[in-house]
């Protein structure tokens, strides 16, 4: 697979954060299981994002540059793109979903 160019728009998986009285997507990172490493995930469309992290989970779209940027300044130095996971990784349901939503506003 090629990685997607620096200016190709990444799916990211996000979360709904409230920053005073603004409403804002929180970039979500993951955790390896095997080393407990922070890692970024890309993916290369929507439906790729769905196929692995479920139809619920909330996302931003923003060039890859930008991401892998934000990423190192977090202290991030590993992604993954379009990764599959077994059924047990961490998704959102649509009940999560409309309780982060009644927080938000």
């Amino acid at each position: 697979m090629d990685l997607p160019a620096d200016g190709d728009l990444v799916y990211v998986p996000a979360r709904p954060l409230r920053d005073g009285s603004e409403r804002e997507p929180a970039i979500e990172l993951r955790r390896l299981r095997d080393s407990d490493e922070r890692v970024g995930l890309a993916f290369t469309s929507p439906q790729a994002l769905v196929d692995t992290l479920g139809e619920y989970q909330p996302w931003i779209s923003m060039p890859m540059y930008s991401y892998v940027t934000w990423l190192r300044v977090q202290g991030v130095y590993r992604v993954q793109v379009d990764p599959r996971y077994a059924d047990d990784v961490s998704q959102w349901s649509a009940d999560r979903l409309a309780d982060a939503a009644q927080v938000m506003s």
